[in-house]
């Protein structure tokens, strides 16, 4: 096999095929390229919705009723220890709304400011 030395320097590179080296640089290179759509499809942005088009779903199970305390949600002993440990004393409101959801198998959409407790309850 005959090979020639590699370098990285981009100019020193060979002119054949549009290569850095060409003087065209990348985006002339580019543009030979067919246009194909991205990952949008190709269809550009979505106009927005019209004013009344979206009704909030309609509940059919209602929530479970918030927590005071980890006791009341039936963790094992070991993680009771653990988050006491971690100083972690009582849930923190969006942690007592959404664990027992959560915790029974539900689907949860919770929304809190930064330092709520969040990624302790979630993450």
């Amino acid at each position: 096999m005959n090979r020639t030395a590699r370098s990285n320097d981009r100019y020193a590179r060979s002119g054949k095929g549009g290569s850095a080296g060409s003087g065209r640089g990348f985006r002339a290179q580019a543009q030979g390229r067919s246009q194909a759509p991205g990952r949008s499809g190709g269809y550009g942005r979505r106009p927005a919705a019209r004013q009344g088009e979206f009704a909030l779903p309609v509940t059919i199970t209602p929530a479970l009723p918030p927590v005071t305390a980890f006791a009341e949600l039936g963790l094992p002993a070991e993680v009771l220890t653990t988050l006491t440990g971690l100083g972690v004393t009582e849930p923190f409101p969006i942690q007592g709304a959404t664990l027992p959801n959560s915790l029974a198998g539900r689907d949860v959409l919770g929304r809190g400011r930064t330092g709520s407790g969040k990624t302790l309850a979630f993450g």
